[in-house]
């Protein structure tokens, strides 16, 4: 596979994905994804592309001669089989790989799949369901439109310390409504 250093670095970062959900991570998984959702509508914007928005080829959009071969991208994802891949990780994914192979962006465009891979990262997959995506089974994010999600502030701390304060925040909040309806059922049940 002859890649370049941004490609390497991604298939080595993917190289260690499990793709079985987690609900530990749900806090910090909602806040990536809502941040992907914001990048990929910046660049549906900047490309012409709301219609295919949120989850497209970028690289493709920009310019259709920005693709890894098909021999790398089927090694990469044969790497990963078995870890609990679904198709549309795998499109995913596709896309992210050919995005390391563009040379030039429009500026003042983030990176748009560095959230969606740490989603990843945190926890596995997600689903899309109703117009929602789905994280750790639990959790809805609505994905409404393009133009909301492009006009919404970036996410100003991404490390890892602060995604970890957004788990504990949610796991919280998460106890705390199990509390209140534990409570709720006892008063009914009493």
């Amino acid at each position: 596979m002859s890649t370049g250093t941004s490609t390497e670095r991604l298939v080595r970062r993917l190289g260690s994905l499990q793709f079985e959900e987690s609900i530990e991570h749900n806090g910090s998984r909602l806040v990536l994804m809502r941040e992907y959702l914001r990048r990929s509508a910046l660049w549906a914007q900047a490309l012409g592309r709301m219609d295919e928005w949120p989850f497209f080829d970028i690289a493709a959009a920009a310019d259709p001669s920005a693709q890894l071969d098909d021999e790398s991208v089927k090694a990469v994802l044969a790497g990963l089989v078995g870890r609990g891949m679904r198709p549309h990780d795998k499109r995913f994914i596709r896309f992210m790989l050919n995005f390391t192979t563009l040379r030039e962006w429009p500026q003042g465009l983030p990176d748009p799949f560095e959230p969606l891979l740490m989603v990843y990262e945190r926890g596995g997959s997600f689903g899309r369901e109703a117009g929602s995506i789905r994280i750790g089974h639990i959790d809805g994010l609505p994905e409404r439109n393009p133009e909301m999600h492009a006009g919404r502030a970036p996410e100003p701390d991404l490390s890892a310390e602060a995604l970890d304060r957004f788990d504990r925040d949610w796991e919280a909040r998460r106890q705390e409504a199990a509390r209140r309806v534990s409570a709720a059922h006892q008063q009914t049940a009493g």
